[in-house]
């Protein structure tokens, strides 16, 4: 479970088991991954990238709507400066003239400014896009492969997710930019000035500190043995909760949401997971997480077959059919103004580029958050022989759960199912799940 506040962990939940703390609820789903008796298995949270027969690759994808969020705020900005320059242009037909400073000065405050949702909505989502390696469950094996932060202390570098690292080199291009632009017609005009090249490779230096600071942080670890492991953890120890917890600010409540949490077991501390692993979504409720528990584990107990993909909602091509439906609604309705609003609003947040930048990250930019030759020994199908199978006590409890979904007992009310039915389940041994370094191949 996640790191308690007080001194001693808490003892470890097991499957069933429902816990309430500070108007929040926490339900245990595994270790043991027995059925929920949810009808469907669904990726409610669209966190299923790709998957064969053998092997799924669990991960937070791209998605439209924050760089649709980033549109919206690129026109809102960009409409701003045009009023702001229709104004100025009207005050210089008004005087009869229109000084070059302003004009110069105008264009390098429209760039420094359109930094602003590059940097935000492009250039830092890509860093941290690149910075969140994919669960690998390899349902042959029935093992699921973690990547984990070493052990030890606390790197003294900040890590490249780091907002403020966003922000700073975000301002620091902007205003170089500005001062860059505004400093040009000078140099330009008079042969005794010179060439602003500490401006200029200042601000250089600023737009490609994001991409390339990873490298260097990495290559920094590196050296002081610190670089992020792969670690194989067996898929009846996996940890699954689902909860319920409120948002609170200084005044009390602002809402509430229902989280599900796919996290690996500290195998020599009980009661605590191992550190930077796993995988927190929002579901919309107890029934989206128990749907998102089923689909996972019916892909591990049952194979491909057993679940059916979510529909991509995001690339160009649903983007032109999304249009192509609006098109024809508006045909067949006559209804002008739901089809003008409709492609005011994909202009205003410019949604076709969304949708292309978000096929071309989910293509290019998410491939890159592992090295490609990652586990590509030990994700390699087995032959039929060699098929891990599940334990004696896993067998015993999804037959017995079976049998009580068939009676009308809901599986939040059983409690721990293990208690429940009788089932004796052995304790882990104290040993480190087998590790090997995140870049290094599996055998």
């Amino acid at each position: 479970m996640p790191k308690p506040t007080t001194d001693q962990p808490l003892p470890p939940m097991r499957a069933g088991e429902r816990e309430s703390r500070a108007g929040g609820e926490q339900y245990c789903l595994s270790p043991l991954p027995v059925p929920t008796d949810s009808e469907h298995g669904v990726d409610v949270a669209h966190i299923d990238m790709c998957h064969d027969g053998a092997t799924m690759d669990l991960r937070q994808g791209a998605s439209p709507e924050s760089l649709l969020i980033t549109g919206h705020v690129a026109s809102g900005l960009m409409t701003f400066l045009a009023g702001l320059a229709l104004v100025f242009l009207l005050s210089a037909v008004y005087k009869g003239s229109l000084p070059l400073e302003l004009v110069v000065g105008g264009v390098g405050v429209t760039y420094g400014i359109s930094l602003f949702p590059f940097f935000t909505g492009i250039l830092f989502p890509d860093v941290v896009l690149k910075r969140i390696p994919p669960i690998r469950l390899h349902r042959q094996r029935r093992e699921v492969a973690f990547v984990v932060d070493a052990p030890g202390r606390r790197f003294w570098l900040p890590d490249p997710t780091n907002m403020w690292l966003m922000a700073i080199s975000g301002a620091i291009a902007a205003s170089t930019g500005l001062i860059f632009i505004a400093e040009s017609p000078e140099w330009m005009t008079n042969p005794d000035t010179a060439f602003p090249l500490k401006v200029l490779l200042i601000h250089i230096a600023s737009l490609a500190f994001l991409p390339l600071y990873p490298h260097f942080y990495d290559f920094c670890r590196k050296l002081v043995g610190q670089q992020r492991q792969t670690v194989l953890v067996p898929w009846e120890d996996v940890i699954a909760v689902c909860g319920f917890n409120p948002s609170l600010s200084a005044g009390g409540v602002t809402g509430f949401g229902w989280n599900f949490a796919l996290m690996p077991p500290d195998p020599e501390r009980p009661g605590y997971t191992l550190p930077g692993a796993g995988i927190i979504v929002g579901v919309g409720g107890l029934p989206g997480a128990l749907a998102q528990w089923e689909y996972i584990r019916r892909f591990m107990e049952e194979g491909p077959e057993a679940i059916t993909p979510s529909a991509r909602e995001w690339g160009v091509e649903w983007y032109d059919a999304q249009v192509a439906r609006e098109r024809e609604r508006y045909e067949r309705t006559h209804d002008k103004r739901r089809w003008q609003r409709f492609r005011r609003e994909q202009w205003w947040n410019h949604a076709r580029f969304a949708h292309w930048y978000t096929e071309y990250r989910m293509k290019h930019v998410l491939p890159r958050a592992v090295p490609r030759d990652w586990l590509a020994e030990w994700s390699r199908p087995l032959p039929k022989a060699q098929w891990a199978r599940p334990s004696r006590p896993l067998t015993e409890l999804s037959e017995h759960l079976r049998a009580a979904y068939q009676r009308g007992e809901p599986f939040v009310e059983l409690g721990n199912v293990e208690d429940r039915f009788g089932i004796k389940v052995e304790p882990p041994p104290r040993k480190a799940y087998p590790t090997l370094p995140f870049a290094a191949n599996a055998p």
